[in-house]
């Protein structure tokens, strides 16, 4: 597609642009890297953005696992993830007159099995480039003063709830766009994305329009996404396109914390909310979903992040439902010390066969390195985790753990994020 020959195009001017940076000192939320997404926007120079993850665990004296149900998107990952992450930028922004600049970014991420410190496992590590980009901020005045025209590979625009790490909306892809134009009621951005499938003769492209920052009255701000997915190739079933409306409201500034809702619909290949299409699918499928993130702050030292998640799909005829909700209080006793407290409990419900629940609760002391707050990174924390389910073989991986319906895991991990 003519689209791959501009997002290499992109990748190629980009590694031409990018300098060495070094780290900026900024207190950017759960997964936000540069770019005009950053909660902090950059000055002129080289910038660092990145995230990291890692330690050790063992579930039941044995290799650590984690605890997540079979057809639920999403696990509770307060002392439930058995890898090692971590993903780290070097950018450069230059100004080049007018009130624009020219912006430059390069990401590498990598991850691997926390088991093979402790038990020898195979470390099963893998690596990519996260994002590569070249853009401009800032084109000339009025609409566009503050619009962001770029191409490459980006973290696009993503919505996600931290403590289950998941991302329910994510076109990030290899594309290009124009993000964020002013239009006084509204901004409007636009891109365009291409995927190649490694494995598979597929391909997909999608078409992605916004209308966000919509004043839906007080403090609260409205989005409405729309999507369209073509695909092609041997493996891309004959009616695989699809199409995602999702319409969003949240609110920053609520007395009490932060309140954001989703309600989303995706149809054949736009079942996945992302720009990669689905082989798996017709256009005949279907999925709603309907997201809801609180975070709650008692005090500075006190704050608690609960969601809820309910979604519908039907593929092939065959509906099912999954439910999901908890949530994450966080006390820290002083600038130094605190303690986490994560519940969550996931509930799979396929018409055709009976259902499948887990529970997880996980407790965590930790280090805080002088910061408080829900997000104030890094963190140091010992935790022990406790989970049930409701019959062998509900859990992903059941096979580590014979005919259990509960484990326990104790570890050690460190996580960071500028």
């Amino acid at each position: 597609m003519s689209l791959a020959r501009i997002s290499n195009t992109a990748l190629f001017v980009l590694t031409l642009a990018v300098v060495p940076a070094a780290a900026q000192d900024e207190n950017l939320a759960a997964g936000e890297t540069a770019g005009p997404e950053a909660a902090v926007p950059n000055p002129p120079g080289p910038f660092s953005h990145g995230y990291v993850r890692f330690g050790i665990g063992s579930t039941d004296d044995d290799p650590m696992v984690a605890f997540q149900l079979d057809g639920a998107a999403s696990k509770y990952r307060l002392g439930n993830e058995s890898d090692l992450y971590g993903e780290a930028s070097l950018g450069f922004r230059n100004p080049i007159g007018t009130g624009s600049a020219v912006v430059a970014e390069v990401m590498l991420n990598g991850w691997a099995d926390s088991n093979m410190f402790v038990y020898g496992n195979d470390a099963n590590s893998d690596g990519d480039t996260a994002q590569a980009y070249f853009g401009i901020e800032g084109l000339g005045s009025g609409e566009t003063a503050e619009a962001f025209l770029w191409a490459g590979r980006r973290y696009y625009r993503r919505r996600d709830v931290h403590i289950t790490d998941f991302y329910y909306e994510n076109y990030s892809n290899d594309g290009i766009g124009l993000e964020s134009v002013d239009f006084g009621a509204f901004r409007l951005s636009t891109a365009l994305f291409h995927y190649d499938h490694d494995d598979l003769d597929y391909e997909a492209g999608t078409i992605d329009v916004r209308f966000h920052e919509i004043a839906l009255g007080g403090d609260w701000l409205g989005e409405v996404g729309l999507s369209y997915t073509g695909t092609d190739g041997d493996d891309a079933p004959q009616d695989n396109e699809g199409y995602a409306i999702r319409f969003h409201a949240e609110n920053v500034d609520l007395s009490w914390g932060e309140w954001r809702n989703a309600l989303m619909y995706g149809r054949g290949s736009g079942i996945n909310f992302d720009s990669s299409g689905n082989p798996d699918v017709t256009s005949d499928d279907d999925r709603w979903r309907f997201v809801s993130q609180a975070l709650f702050t008692a005090t500075e030292g006190l704050q608690t992040q609960a969601t809820a998640v309910w979604q519908r799909t039907e593929i092939d005829g065959d509906a099912e439902t999954w439910l999901s909700i908890g949530a994450r209080p966080q006390y820290n006793v002083n600038e130094t010390f605190g303690i986490a407290l994560e519940v969550g409990y996931d509930q799979v419900n396929p018409e055709s066969a009976g259902s499948n629940s887990l529970t997880k609760v996980t407790l965590a002391p930790f280090y805080s390195f002088g910061k408080t707050g829900f997000f104030a990174r890094p963190q140091l924390r010992a935790f022990v985790t406790w989970a049930n389910w409701n019959d062998p073989g509900a859990i992903t991986q059941q096979a580590a753990l014979g005919n259990s319906t509960d484990g326990t895991t104790v570890g050690i991990q460190y996580e960071n994020w500028w």
